[in-house]
C-alpha cells in the first residue's frame, strides 16, 4: 500500500467530484479533461483523462472491479478499514472519519460522495463542484449515469437518499469550521440535494468556458 503523506497536490484549485446520477448519462466529458478531478466507483471508466482518482466505499464494488482498476492509470483511493493494511500496492488509503469531516481522515457520513468531498479538501481544493449528485431517483430503470448495476450493491430507493442528504449535511455544518475560507457547490439540475449551492449546468458551463477557455 502507497504510505501517502498528506499534501496539498490541488492548493487553492477547483476540484470536481463525479457523482453517479442519471443526470450525467449526456455530459460532454471532455469538459473534464483539464481539470482536477475525483470519480465516485464508476466513473474510472473514463479513464484518468477524466477521473484523475477514483475513490469507493463499499468491498462488494471494489472485489467486482478489482480487475478493472488494476487496469486504470489513475489513483484508486479508499477509506475502508478492511484496506488499511492492505498489501495492495496501488491502493491508497486514509483513515475513516464515520461522521464529520477531518484534516487527517476521510468523514464517511454514509456515502462516498462525502469520502469525495474530504479528500478534495485535504488536497488544497478552494472550491469544489458537484456533479451528477441528483439524490432522488430520475428514472427507476436507470438510476445511474452508466448501465453497470451490481446485485446487492445498487438498491436505489427514497430511504437510501435521505441518509446520503443527512451525511451531506453532516459535512455542510463542518465545512466553514473545519475548512475555512472553502466552498462546496452543486452543480446538478433537478437535484434533492438542498445542503450546498446550487448552479445550473448551462449556467456554469457557459461561464466556465469563458473564463477557463
Amino acid at each position: 500500500m502507497p504510505r501517502w503523506e498528506i499534501v496539498e497536490t490541488w492548493k487553492d484549485q477547483d476540484v470536481f467530484i463525479i457523482g453517479g446520477g442519471n443526470s450525467l448519462r449526456n455530459f460532454d466529458w471532455s469538459l473534464l479533461f483539464d481539470e482536477c478531478t475525483i470519480g465516485c466507483n464508476m466513473a474510472f471508466i473514463h479513464g484518468s483523462q477524466v477521473c484523475k482518482i477514483c475513490i469507493f466505499g463499499d468491498t462488494k464494488w471494489f472485489r467486482r472491479f478489482k480487475l478493472d482498476l488494476m487496469a486504470f492509470d489513475g489513483i484508486v483511493f479508499t477509506s475502508h478499514k478492511e484496506y488499511a493494511k492492505s498489501k495492495i500496492d496501488w491502493l491508497w488509503t486514509l483513515p475513516r472519519k464515520p461522521k464529520g469531516l477531518s484534516k487527517t481522515e476521510l468523514g464517511w457520513n454514509l456515502n462516498t460522495g462525502s469520502n469525495a468531498i474530504n479528500l478534495a479538501l485535504i488536497l488544497g481544493a478552494k472550491r469544489v463542484y458537484l456533479l451528477g449528485f441528483d439524490m432522488k431517483l430520475l428514472d427507476r430503470a436507470k438510476p445511474n449515469w452508466h448501465d453497470l448495476l451490481i446485485n446487492g450493491i445498487d438498491t436505489f430507493n427514497d430511504p437510501l437518499y435521505k441518509r446520503f442528504n443527512e451525511g451531506f449535511r453532516k459535512v455542510a455544518e463542518c465545512l466553514p469550521r473545519v475548512f475555512p475560507g472553502r466552498e462546496v457547490f452543486n452543480v446538478t439540475d433537478d437535484s434533492g440535494l438542498d445542503v450546498f449551492p446550487k448552479i445550473s449546468c448551462d449556467e456554469f458551463w457557459s461561464k466556465r468556458k469563458l473564463t477557463h477557455g
